[in-house]
């Protein structure tokens, strides 16, 4: 800031005006002004240093602690936003840093600058400064406007940048269906419908943007105008010098500069803001199920499960009620076949077990016990009592499509499981059938993608992590789906020994007659609720029963049967297609 009186002393100092130069020799004064600079460039540097590490710090915080919210919510909050958190966990807290840090210190410049300036303006001459600032009232009321609209602006454009991201990260990760039915020009489509929502956006605030810069700039033209013609009257009066002249106009420059960079601040900060405020929402929001809620359940090898009239319904499908009323007991150490058509609750009976949901009626009871002091609160106590983490300790699941990360066959075994030694690891895979594990080429240290095994190979591995956690409750939707009749066996089998030795309870949602049968007890869901339950050949010996005794109620077996003779029409017909 002491540029442009140097400038302005220093023509009146060869024009003549002044005989000595700041009132010092004219060598040592440059040398003084040389220092001076020299120490404004180093703080200059380390200004922009500081910031931008400041900045950097900032934002790898927050995107730790925003991906730490998000994990510790309930799994179907990122079911459904997983597009958007990762919008918010990438661009958002990028512009929220820079709103906090690059854009606060330029703020702060321009903010100590303006004010520097106009002070040394009304010390040169009062009269041009009080001309000069005439412009600046309206300039400021229209930033303000200005900086709300932008703020309003950017909240709309991360929420479509969001939407457009959710949208990609649905379809790549469904890509060989997209290539496999032709869909990419509709694809395309609609992800270019979502681009052209955030460019419309976009374009509304360039709009306003030119706007603005166009009506600033022309204001201060004609401010600089006026500076001229009236500071030109006031030199020609002698009232001020040639310097004192050009001293004023640098300084109306700066001052310009200045209120622009102000005016860049305030709408950088409304842009912050409006960003922010998505961050600090995946901060704030209260999980539906909280992981720190709860008493901690101790490791037990037993417990009785019980459904007690539960009813239930999805959050994103909240008019349709998937269970109506269930009321079932599993006992402990025993297999169980959940039974029933696509969308009698067998799924859903699941996930309400790992409490990924919570019921809307009724409540799942565990008959176990925890620690000492919590003996007598942990019987028959249900389980939104106990912590989730705890409860899923407990739990061992298979999916029916398992998902498998980047790294070793070693760690996706012991994914969960870190203290899992690499015996462990090699019996829970000889449990699940994974022999093909030792002919890959580098055996348990093979690095493995999604696309290097074939999906029944992929499902033991996925048994296999299961298993080596050493579950009190092995949870099985479907895991034998993708295997072939061999493997199917050899897996069962190995269930069947893991029930008899550890006493495991196994739950398995099941269609295929070779896993149903191996169950011990079988509970058929029709519609949302449980239509006859109780051991296979119990069930099947009835049924034929039945069919031998006309006069015979089947009311109660007829339903079983039934599924158990269009799954083994489906099997034959599947056999002979491939033949």
């Amino acid at each position: 800031m002491s540029v442009p009186f140097t400038v302005g002393k220093l023509i009146d100092f060869f024009s003549g005006n002044s005989s000595a130069f700041l009132g010092l020799s004219f060598p040592f004064a440059a040398g003084l002004l040389a220092v001076l600079f020299t120490i404004g460039a180093t703080c200059n540097a380390g200004r922009a240093i500081i910031m931008r590490l400041c900045g950097l710090r900032i934002v790898a915080r927050v995107r730790n602690q925003a991906y730490w919210a998000t994990l510790r919510q309930e799994p179907d909050f990122a079911d459904r936003s997983a597009g958007d958190i990762v919008s918010r966990l990438s661009v958002d807290t990028s512009m929220m840093g820079d709103s906090v840090t690059s854009n606060l210190s330029d703020g702060l410049r321009a903010l100590v600058s303006a004010t520097v300036g106009v002070s040394m303006m009304f010390w040169i001459s009062a009269k041009l400064t009080f001309v000069m600032l005439c412009v600046v009232p309206p300039v400021s009321l229209f930033a303000v406007f200005y900086g709300r609209y932008v703020r309003k602006l950017t909240n709309f454009t991360q929420e479509a940048v969001g939407d457009m991201s959710r949208t990609a990260e649905e379809k790549l990760n469904a890509f060989k269906t997209v290539a496999a039915y032709n869909t990419q020009a509709v694809e395309a489509k609609l992800f270019a419908n979502k681009v052209d929502a955030i460019f419309n956006l976009a374009r509304k605030e360039a709009y306003m943007t030119g706007v603005f810069w166009g009506m600033s700039g022309f204001t201060g033209n004609l401010a600089l105008l006026c500076l001229l013609g009236y500071g030109g009257t006031l030199v020609s009066r002698g009232e001020i010098t040639v310097g004192d002249l050009t001293s004023l106009l640098m300084y109306s420059a700066y001052v310009g500069g200045s209120v622009s960079g102000l005016t860049g601040f305030f709408t950088g900060l409304m842009r912050g803001v409006g960003a922010s405020s998505r961050v600090f929402w995946l901060l704030d929001r209260t999980s539906a199920i909280p992981l720190d809620k709860g008493v901690s359940l101790a490791p037990t090898r037993n417990g009785r499960i019980r459904f007690e009239n539960v009813r239930f319904t999805y959050p994103s499908r909240k008019e349709v009620e998937v269970l109506k009323g269930v009321d079932l007991s599993i006992e402990p150490g025993t297999s169980v076949a959940l039974v029933g058509s696509s969308g009698s609750g067998k799924s859903s009976i699941q996930q309400l077990l790992c409490r990924f949901y919570d019921p809307n009626e009724g409540r799942i009871t565990f008959d176990g016990t925890g620690e000492a002091g919590w003996r007598w609160l942990l019987t028959m106590s249900d389980i939104r009592d106990l912590t989730p983490e705890s409860w899923r300790d407990r739990l061992g699941v298979v999916f029916q499509d398992p998902i498998l990360f980047a790294g070793t066959v070693h760690d996706n075994i012991a994914y969960g499981t870190p203290g899992a030694s690499r015996r462990d690891v090699e019996r829970a895979a000889r449990a699940a059938n994974c022999d093909f594990i030792w002919d890959l080429p580098q055996g348990f240290d093979t690095q493995i993608g999604k696309s290097s095994l074939s999906g029944g190979q992929r499902q033991r591995i996925s048994i296999a992590r299961a298993l080596v956690r050493q579950p009190s409750i092995l949870i099985l939707d479907e895991a034998t789906s993708a295997l072939d009749s061999t493997s199917e066996k050899a897996v069962n089998k190995a269930v069947e020994s893991i029930i008899k030795e550890q006493n495991i309870t196994v739950i398995m949602a099941a269609h295929r007659l070779s896993t149903v049968a191996s169950a011990e007890k079988v509970i058929v869901l029709e519609n949302g609720v449980v239509s006859e339950q109780g051991p296979y050949d119990i069930l099947v010996g009835s049924s034929r029963n039945a069919d031998a005794d006309p006069h015979k109620s089947r009311s109660q077996n007829s339903r079983f049967r039934s599924l158990m003779e269009a799954q083994l029409a489906l099997e034959k017909s599947t056999v002979n297609l491939t033949a």
